[in-house]
């Protein structure tokens, strides 16, 4: 037995230092995995984090997958492997800015602080899904618990082999042998677990979407917390109904006013056209999800001085962002146009009723913001019908009921890490059931400018300088 403990303490405390000394000297360092389940080949460019160029790091096929041992912050580009020739660099270095912004249009992986395994899948159409991590506590807690369980039943079978006369370099393998299998069978079991646990959260909140929007006498959610917001010398009430670092909700009382509800319906008036959804080639289309009516309104800014009604309200759904949160420093150049959204209710019989079917504003996957996408929205309450119409984030557990005059903002960047929501701002505009609902919408974005517009990228947030691009290699 003897001969046995020695070799367990050995085996032991060599694993213990090892662990210990990689945590010292390697604590930015990650384990990231990207799986290709897409249906073309891909190739996976590492991005050098001072000069910005690229070095082309793997090839894979589809069902392919690439395992990196990489750092905090350090950052992987996809591209179809046949955009570009392995030999060209894809990003020029910082001093052609020109080119620089082109190739940031390809998505991108970056490595975040997680304790956790990084795993992502790279889907059709070059979108990345990111798979959602337990929380460090759990995840530590389990993990101790899992290697106590395979450390005793392994050297149980080493006691066994002891006892039956084998030598110490055949109990050394069966110890081995044993700590290997059951290490691979807990990841394994662990990873379906891990995406169970994901699964289960979206269908929940598919299955409550037409309890709650079916609820008649359902009010605003309570707010976690209520704060008050001064502009131009007007308080306004607000309440935090969700509080993440990268998803905020919250609801702005007597926010926009008839006279300006007003003006937007007046300029909306000539161009209101049937709503569309992204359909997901870089364009939009119209969808049974949407059934709606809408017009976008250009802000004229050169009245904004003149006291325009329209620019005034646009000015002050910036100024709340700015405000909420700090880090954002948006600007109005390049903004989208202020929507204007009409839905109608034609009886609670109606079985096809105008409404917004569950979907994200901007990016909700967890991901690196990508440049020229959205990440905050206002959407103002001109008009509320008289049965139905609220807006619900079903995985949020927030629900906002139409109320005049107030506006709900939701916010899905962290503006620290500048990580996207990981679907908790999620939404649906109930079905409006008897009345009219008459909504204005801003949807905010970063990377956008004079030069640079927001409709300078497609619905998938690729440039159009970028597009040309892929065109001009492809040919």
């Amino acid at each position: 037995m003897f001969n046995l403990q020695v070799l367990s303490s050995i085996f032991l405390l060599g694993a213990a230092v090892a662990v210990h000394a990689t945590r010292v000297s390697n604590s930015l360092a990650r384990n990231v995995l990207i799986v290709n389940d897409s249906d073309e080949t891909l190739t996976v460019d590492w991005v050098d984090p001072n000069s910005g160029e690229t070095v082309s790091y793997w090839k894979g096929e589809k069902g392919q997958q690439l395992t990196v041992d990489s750092f905090v912050n350090h950052t992987f580009l996809i591209r179809p492997t046949d955009v570009y020739e392995a030999t060209s660099p894809l990003c020029p270095s910082p001093a052609h800015a020109a080119k620089q912004d082109e190739c940031l249009s390809f998505p991108t992986i970056t490595v975040s602080e997680e304790p956790t395994e990084q795993i992502f899948h790279v889907q059709r159409g070059l979108k990345v899904i990111k798979e959602e991590a337990l929380p460090t506590k759990i995840v530590n807690d389990k993990v101790r618990l899992l290697a106590s369980d395979i450390v005793f039943h392994c050297k149980l079978d080493a006691d066994v082999a002891l006892f039956k006369g084998k030598s110490l370099e055949q109990v050394y393998i069966t110890l081995t042998e044993c700590l290997e299998q059951r290490t691979a069978n807990v990841l394994e079991e662990k990873n379906e677990e891990l995406a169970l646990e994901a699964n289960l959260r979206q269908s929940i909140a598919h299955m409550a979407e037409d309890y709650t929007c079916s609820d008649p006498d359902r009010e605003t959610t309570k707010p976690v917390r209520e704060t008050t917001w001064t502009y131009q010398d007007v308080t306004r009430n607000v309440g935090i109904l969700h509080d993440r670092p990268a998803s905020q909700i919250h609801i702005i009382h007597d926010f926009i006013s008839d006279e300006e509800c007003r003006a937007i319906e007046r300029e909306a008036r000539s161009t209101l056209h049937r709503g569309t959804v992204a359909d997901g080639k870089g364009g939009s289309k119209l969808s049974e999800s949407r059934k709606a009516w809408q017009a976008g309104i250009k802000v004229d800014w050169t009245k904004e001085s003149e006291g325009d009604l329209i620019a005034a309200v646009d000015r002050r759904i910036f100024e709340y962002t700015n405000h909420a949160m700090r880090g954002y420093n948006l600007h109005v150049d390049g903004q989208e146009d202020l929507m204007s959204i009409q839905y109608f209710g034609n009886g609670t019989d109606d079985p096809t009723p105008d409404r917004y079917m569950p979907h994200c504003d901007g990016d909700c996957d967890g991901l690196p913001h990508k440049t020229g996408g959205r990440v905050a929205t206002v959407v103002m309450y001109c008009d509320v019908p008289a049965l139905g119409g609220g807006t619900n984030f079903q995985q949020s557990n927030v629900f906002v009921k139409a109320q005049k005059n107030a506006a709900a903002f939701f916010a899905y960047m962290d503006p620290v890490t500048k990580l996207q929501d990981n679907a908790f701002t999620t939404h649906s505009g109930c079905p409006v059931l008897e009345g009219t609902k008459r909504i204005a919408v801003q949807w905010m974005r970063i990377g956008v400018d004079e030069e640079n517009p927001w409709d300078s990228f497609d619905t998938n947030t690729i440039s159009t300088k970028a597009k040309q691009l892929e065109n001009f290699y492809s040919n």
